[in-house]
């Protein structure tokens, strides 16, 4: 067995031109002895020939054999150093094939141990590698349908389209096999002819949700009725002669506050009607919205923007969208009030109602006004959601007419877009463009 102590400096060449040096003045004192020099110098040549291929067999015996480390070919010089660099070479392979089988096995450990399902595709979507959360959610098999294409597995056409297109747009579906589950999922390009899908189980969120809407509607509904004989009662206390004037202020505060409650649960029970009414996503209705600006502006301005904001139009007087009506109204009115309830006295807003370059159908709000924080934007359609508090009740605000005009614009398959810095904060809304309408 050789040793493999040596260092890299040894020189093994020089034991290999020894070893030529010694046969070639073998040859030479044999071809001396016997005068045969041409005859000697053969003998000796075959003779280091055939030692050469007999090292060269057991070399090849020994690879054959998978290298085993005690049965290592004897010898020295460069047929050491071959056999130690093959050698090492070969543990350095087999140390990296292990470490990567232990991060293999440590990354399907996780993969595995996800709530998610995760499937690894290849570009004919045959199923490559699954957790085992696929099989839940969507009913996959380990290792059963390995080398299967996925859509012919789990037949849902919101599915086979994203695998078709190659969209990373998320999807929802409900799957066959199970139709209490409630998926969202994604197609994730990992690299080139490779996918990676995700699913996830948003059942209980949707049945949170729809308990949240169910309880907003039901509360807003029972509370309207109550609430209005409690403001009818504090307008007569209000309007009584009898009533003693120390009085008076917490009559007509209360009043007030009632008041800002019934528009609350008003606007609460718009936005139940909007999360829950199918048919106004189909509402085809043509909406003359410029003469609906036309009524409002006028009003708007001599009202609450009277003396405190200026206000200027750009309406296209011929663009006519399909909708519902007072979803629309809703829309144009809270963008407007919201603009003038938010921002200080003397801030001016540009209202605009345009066809975009690209065909979309705009409503534009823009002010002057100080803008809105960074950190807030994101939250704006939130219910309830204020970035002045103290400043918003003051105005009457209910924190909801952002929330109501985000899902009028779902409803209508269009998008908000809120961006502010100071002196300009815009809000677009914006409609596709097979909604525009002819008078």
């Amino acid at each position: 067995m050789v040793s493999l102590k040596r260092d890299a400096t040894y020189d093994y060449w020089r034991i290999e031109l020894r070893r030529l040096l010694l046969a070639l003045g073998l040859g030479l004192i044999l071809g001396y002895i016997t005068s045969y020099w041409t005859l000697s110098l053969l003998i000796v040549a075959s003779a280091y020939i055939a030692w050469t291929l007999f090292k060269l067999r057991e070399l090849q015996a020994w690879l054959a054999a998978g290298q085993p480390a005690d049965t290592m070919p004897d010898s020295d010089g460069a047929w050491e150093q071959i056999t130690y660099l093959i050698h090492r070479s070969t543990q350095k392979s087999i140390a990296r094939k292990s470490k990567q089988r232990e991060l293999l096995q440590r990354f399907d450990n996780i993969m595995s141990a996800l709530p998610d399902a995760a499937v690894l595709l290849n570009q004919d979507h045959m199923i490559q590698w699954s957790n085992r959360a696929a099989q839940d959610l969507l009913g996959l098999r380990q290792p059963t349908d390995l080398g299967q294409r996925l859509d012919n597995l789990v037949r849902v056409k919101e599915l086979s389209d994203a695998l078709k297109n190659h969209t990373d747009s998320e999807i929802r579906f409900v799957p066959r096999h199970n139709d209490r589950l409630h998926l969202v999922a994604r197609l994730v390009p990992v690299q080139e002819n490779l996918y990676l899908l995700t699913a996830r189980d948003i059942s209980q969120r949707l049945q949170l949700q729809e308990t949240r809407r169910a309880f907003f509607a039901n509360a807003s509904h029972e509370l309207r009725t109550p609430l209005t004989v409690l403001i009818g009662y504090l307008e007569l206390f209000e309007q009584d002669e009898h009533l003693p004037v120390s009085l008076l202020p917490a009559v007509q505060e209360s009043r007030t506050q009632a008041q800002r409650m019934q528009r609350i649960i008003e606007d609460m029970l718009a936005l139940s009607r909007l999360e829950n009414d199918a048919q106004r996503r189909k509402a085809h209705t043509v909406v003359d919205v410029p003469a609906v600006f036309a009524q409002m502006a006028s009003a708007i301005q001599a009202t609450m923007a009277a003396d405190s904001h200026t206000l200027s139009t750009d309406i296209d007087p011929q663009l006519l969208i399909r909708g519902h009506e007072s979803d629309i109204v809703s829309i144009i009115s809270n963008l407007t009030e919201n603009a003038v309830k938010h921002t200080p006295a003397g801030t001016h807003i540009h209202i605009e109602w345009r066809q975009a370059s690209d065909g979309q159908i705009c409503l534009v709000v823009e002010d002057d006004g100080p803008g809105i924080p960074a950190q807030h934007i994101n939250h704006l359609t939130e219910r309830f959601y204020r970035v002045d508090t103290g400043r918003s009740r003051d105005k009457g605000g209910t924190g909801l007419g952002l929330a109501i005009v985000k899902h009028v614009m779902l409803n209508h398959d269009g998008k908000l877009e809120i961006s502010s810095r100071p002196n300009k904060t815009r809000f677009k809304a914006c409609f596709p463009a097979e909604r525009r309408a002819t008078a």
